[in-house]
């Protein structure tokens, strides 16, 4: 008898675990599909779900991808990559706030599950910032901290394979964050170092890739249009910055373009870093900025120079006009009023309806009284200046109103009727003005 219940007992026990092992799936064993049933479900279900992905019919794949994603999540790393796919064509397509935050939350389950069973966090870390980042940037700003944090942290366990896609983004997090008083100038100073520095260390692997280049400029651009704008700010970090780049043509032209858009160009870093520029990479465009540069310092040989150079490199004609311009300016300022008008004249011949370099021209006639006194009638220059300033706004309206007050301005000193009549110099004829400007003009009073 009591070898019978021995072997009723032992029977008990095996039916047991033979039941438990039926029921065991992967995730409660730890196995890639489970034991028994629950091993043909998953991997049937598996087959199922992944069918129909490749079809990109994500509605019939999401029930079956649901029962792999529960029971075994261990099945393959499939599972993730595909369920943040079905997610993320859920998400596109979400027709109401609710429903897409629910689905941001589950999409964010998928990528920690992905790191609990598979790893890799610092590149799932990429996709989960820049998700959250897409779908729920607007819905508040704790949720772009929460992306730039899984950015940032991808980077920091990830660096030297970043993705190209998460560069540009943490950075974008960065300008929303430190705009919304929640990152420093200096932290997002860093922040865009860092990522242009990993950019630059891709450039290098693939020097001359047009993606890559694109991928810097972007970068760049947003920088300079969105970022910090504190002079004291940025010429504290790029000063040390600019010692170990200043024979990198693609740092000199974003950092120049940024002291010049934050209005910083009174800086001896902007200077130099121009003139660094110009050596590596002579252009137009540098040349100009040194000619500005030199003019505004009162340097205004050096900037003719400069400005000459421009002209030597510019391809564009109607460029030419502010090139030619920025040479008479700085002639007038010389006081070489011949130069300036031969170099003005230029100007407006290079873009049509320029009427700015007649303005000039105006105010050169204007100042030259006591050049002309030899003239029977000195004061025949305002005559001509004011001729100047009528040309200048019949080509080109934008100066009426400029033109109309230095018309008013000088009219009234226009010579005396009496003093004209006595040189036999009557209204309505034409006189010729010598000394340096030789100009004819109308008489009137």
């Amino acid at each position: 008898m009591k070898k019978k219940v021995l072997i009723l007992s032992g029977l008990i026990i095996i039916t047991a675990i033979t039941l438990t092992v039926k029921a065991q799936t992967g995730k409660s064993d730890g196995s890639k599909f489970g034991h028994g049933d629950d091993s043909v479900r998953c991997v049937r279900n598996n087959s199922l779900y992944r069918e129909n992905v490749r079809n990109n019919d994500f509605a019939t794949a999401h029930g079956y991808w649901v029962q792999v994603f529960d029971e075994c999540p261990l099945a393959s790393k499939n599972i993730y990559l595909d369920g943040a796919k079905i997610y993320r064509d859920f998400l596109d397509k979400a027709d109401s706030p609710q429903r897409k935050v629910e689905l941001s939350d589950t999409l964010m389950l998928i990528y920690e599950t992905r790191i609990q069973y598979f790893g890799e966090k610092g590149k799932v870390r990429g996709y989960q910032g820049a998700d959250l980042l897409k779908y729920r940037r607007n819905d508040g700003i704790e949720f772009v901290q929460k992306g730039y944090d899984y950015l940032k942290e991808s980077i920091a366990l990830n660096e030297e394979e970043a993705s190209k896609a998460t560069l540009p983004t943490v950075l974008s997090a960065s300008i929303t964050l430190y705009k919304d008083g929640k990152l420093t100038a200096k932290q997002t100073i860093e922040d865009y170092l860092l990522v242009s520095s990993l950019i630059d260390k891709m450039i290098q692997e693939k020097p001359g890739d047009p993606k890559l280049v694109e991928l810097k400029q972007s970068l760049d651009n947003n920088f300079i249009n969105e970022g910090p704008g504190d002079c004291q700010t940025l010429i504290e970090y790029f000063t040390e910055e600019h010692k170990t780049k200043k024979e990198d043509a693609a740092f000199l032209t974003m950092l120049t373009n940024l002291l010049s858009a934050r209005k910083c160009t009174d800086a001896d870093l902007y200077f130099i870093s121009i003139k660094d520029l110009h050596k590596l990479a002579p252009s137009a465009e540098s040349a100009v900025k040194i000619a500005l540069y030199a003019r505004d310092r009162a340097k205004h040989n050096e900037s003719i120079e400069f400005f000459k150079q421009a002209l030597e490199m510019e391809t564009e004609e109607a460029k030419k006009a502010d090139y030619f311009l920025g040479i008479a300016v700085a002639y007038q300022k010389l006081d070489n009023k011949q130069a300036s008008r031969d170099a003005a004249l230029k100007a407006a011949a290079a873009r049509s309806g320029f009427g700015e370099p007649y303005i000039l021209i105006g105010q050169l006639y204007a100042d030259s009284k006591n050049e002309c006194a030899g003239n029977k009638l000195p004061n025949a220059v305002f005559w001509v200046a004011v001729d100047m300033f009528n040309k200048a706004k019949s080509i080109d309206p934008t100066l009426e109103e400029r033109a109309n007050k230095l018309i008013m301005t000088y009219s009234p000193y226009y010579p005396d009727k009496e003093k004209a009549f006595f040189e036999n110099i009557l209204e309505g004829s034409t006189y010729t003005i010598g000394c340096w400007i030789n100009e004819s003009t109308r008489v009137r009073f």
